[in-house]
């Protein structure tokens, strides 16, 4: 079975205290780590703080954006959170998307390009004792897989993958994907861990959690590389339907099915979600991160409820 981790944002119902607090509660119920995104934070300046309150728990981003650092910063900043934590920190990767990082005036060029360029300037110093500290065991480097040649270059030079709003079809091509990837670089694929980004919305009342899934979808589906990386997983007419609104929120909305829905999210009662997670991840996935969003209570509560409702998964 798939190892069971959780994942963080610092929003404005998520103050550095109660993430220390979740931290520490998914560590003792036996939670394998804890990831944090990276939206307007800095992710690893955050595994750092959470790493430093806990003892065991694996720390994880999910993801960094390549391009908001140099990668000799980058590679510094990680070997900083891996040697303060005592080496149990993953990188994991990924270019952003288009939208934002163009309202940042940032130029991403090839992200492929980029993303092989970026990872191989940080393993040399990490790998060569180039970094301060120097690192003294190996961390891991995971990319996100959006689209068919990044899971492939996650193969070829990573070792981890991580996915996201991929339904159990996609899962399965992507897997297949990933060995590819690293067959033609003459790597085996059990060296590279599958790992599923999964969104979670858990109610009792399974309308009131697909209101809050349908928003988020439609905000999504609306982005160039997810809007694209959904059609392909097979959600063409809502993607479509999506794009077509354009800036009408409830048209965007209304374009969401319910199919899409339940299968890129982890969207119902608890017993509903630990179903979907055993189908998800039994084709081979190694460790999926659960990202919980509230519905109608307040985010902690929503947290909580989460670690309770997952623990023993």
């Amino acid at each position: 079975m798939a190892k069971v981790a959780l994942a963080f944002s610092t929003l404005p119902d998520s103050p550095p205290a109660t993430l220390v607090g979740w931290a520490k509660a998914a560590e003792d119920a036996g939670f394998a780590g804890v990831f944090m995104t990276e939206a307007g934070n800095d992710s690893l300046a955050c595994a750092l703080a959470l790493g430093l309150q806990t003892k065991r728990v694996t720390l994880g981003t999910a993801i960094t954006n390549i391009y908001f650092r140099h990668p000799l910063l980058l590679a510094n900043e990680a070997a900083a959170v891996q040697e303060f934590t005592g080496g149990r920190f993953i990188l994991g990767l990924g270019t952003g998307h288009r939208e934002m990082n163009t309202t940042l005036k940032i130029d991403m060029g090839d992200p492929m390009a980029k993303m092989r360029e970026v990872v191989a300037a940080i393993r040399q110093p990490l790998e060569g004792g180039g970094t301060g500290p120097r690192i003294t065991k190996k961390l891991p480097i995971y990319l996100a897989g959006v689209s068919k040649p990044m899971v492939k270059l996650a193969g070829e030079i990573g070792d981890g993958v991580i996915f996201n709003f991929y339904p159990l079809r996609r899962v399965k091509e992507a897997l297949g994907e990933l060995a590819e990837g690293a067959r033609a670089a003459g790597r085996d694929p059990q060296q590279v861990e599958p790992t599923l980004f999964a969104t979670a919305f858990i109610s009792d009342d399974l309308e009131a959690a697909r209101r809050p899934a349908r928003k988020l979808l439609s905000r999504y589906g609306g982005l160039r590389f997810y809007g694209n990386m959904i059609a392909r997983a097979g959600f063409e007419s809502e993607i479509a339907g999506i794009r077509a609104a354009g800036r009408d929120a409830e048209a965007a909305m209304r374009a969401v099915s319910e199919n899409m829905i339940d299968s890129t999210l982890l969207v119902g009662p608890e017993s509903r979600v630990r179903e979907r997670l055993k189908e998800l991840v039994a084709p081979g996935i190694g460790t999926v991160i659960v990202f919980t969003n509230p519905v109608n209570e307040d985010r902690n509560s929503a947290v909580r409820r989460t670690i309770t409702a997952l623990k023993n998964f």
